[in-house]
């Protein structure tokens, strides 16, 4: 869009279109999209049946060995790690949730290593998640009431 208005400006600043004959045009309306493209903070997602990736990062979902729930900034992020030692240290929930398909994927992954029962998964992450306390290992009473206040 921006090249777009760049070139409708030097259109009517020439009052024709003698600009394109001048490189520094074409230089500009190159330069300017690249640098729009550059700081727009371009974030890469993508899922198969058992992997996603996250930016330069990748899990395999079948063999998650941590997921821990944590806030970056002002977002929900997982922290996942698998059997293999990859890691995806701030994988942005609201994010992956946008594409149904690709959370589908990535979701029934995590529910298959939970209930695996070799999965390390407190009751925080799976209360976020909605993942039933009948999968996997139950929490012990401990992790369940974490980061609430007790009564005593």
């Amino acid at each position: 869009m921006l090249a777009g208005l760049l070139a409708v400006f030097g259109t009517i600043s020439a009052r024709g279109f003698s600009w394109v004959l001048e490189w520094w045009a074409w230089g500009l309306l190159a330069l300017f999209p690249w640098i729009m493209f550059r700081t727009s903070g371009n974030h890469w997602t993508a899922a198969g049946v058992s992997w996603v990736q996250w930016r330069g990062s990748w899990v395999d979902t079948y063999k998650l060995t941590r997921i821990q729930f944590s806030a970056d900034g002002y977002s929900r992020v997982l922290r996942l790690k698998d059997a293999h030692g990859n890691e995806i240290h701030s994988f942005k929930i609201s994010e992956i949730q946008r594409n149904p398909d690709l959370w589908d994927l990535v979701y029934n992954g995590i529910l298959h290593s939970v209930a695996s029962g070799h999965c390390d998964i407190d009751a925080k992450t799976r209360h976020i998640l909605k993942i039933p306390y009948e999968l996997g290992p139950r929490p012990t009473r401990s992790e369940r009431i974490r980061g609430w206040r007790r009564r005593g």
